[in-house]
């Protein structure tokens, strides 16, 4: 009963966050004043979702893929030419959309080991490692507001010159770093143990 609540929870959540994404660039969509602009992005924000709906249905991955590129390249194109870019919201979409990726590709690995049938211990060591794995998930997303947002108050206090292309490669290899540390831990974990 547990592991049918864990596999419909896998299933459910990275559809309710893209549902959420999609909503959220359709309602930016409308609120874009030029025609031109409203059209373009409209039929480019149509072929995410034609993408989306194949890659359901004939379960091709290359399909949904292309739908996540066409949705982020319609909200990064919105912002970046029509409505102006927004630090918090736009750090928080990028954020939204890696955590609906991950939770996808961990419901894809994870759901269908409890759907098997399998013993409690088993369950229990597949439940840790999946809690791990959310877990280094939120930690990511957390950090990705919050390393560019500090580097923002850092730069605009003087710590850090906002305008040089060093301390622009810098931030960018201190989040990389980061990056690569989570995706790392769990190796690490099994080296040590």
């Amino acid at each position: 009963m547990a592991a049918r609540r864990v596999t419909n929870v896998l299933e459910v959540v990275p559809l309710a966050i893209l549902g959420a994404l999609e909503g959220w660039v359709l309602i930016d969509l409308v609120s874009v004043g030029d025609s031109r602009w409203r059209t373009a992005l409209g039929f480019l924000w149509v072929v995410n979702v034609a993408l989306l709906a194949i890659s359901a249905i004939f379960r091709w991955r290359w399909a949904r893929w292309m739908g996540l590129v066409a949705l982020g390249s319609t909200y990064v194109a919105m912002h970046a030419f029509v409505l102006g870019v927004q630090l918090i919201p736009a750090l928080g979409f990028v954020s939204l959309l890696i955590v609906q990726v991950e939770l996808r590709i961990l419901a894809e690995r994870f759901a269908p080991l409890f759907a098997s049938t399998i013993t409690g211990r088993e369950r229990r060591k597949i439940g840790g490692a999946l809690t791990r794995a959310v877990l280094r998930l939120g930690i990511a997303s957390i950090l990705s507001i919050v390393v560019p947002l500090l580097a923002a108050n850092l730069s605009a206090a003087g710590f850090v010159p906002a305008t040089t292309v060093p301390s622009a490669f810098l931030l960018a290899a201190a989040l990389v770093a980061v990056v690569v540390l989570l995706a790392l831990l769990p190796s690490l974990e099994q080296r040590t143990s």
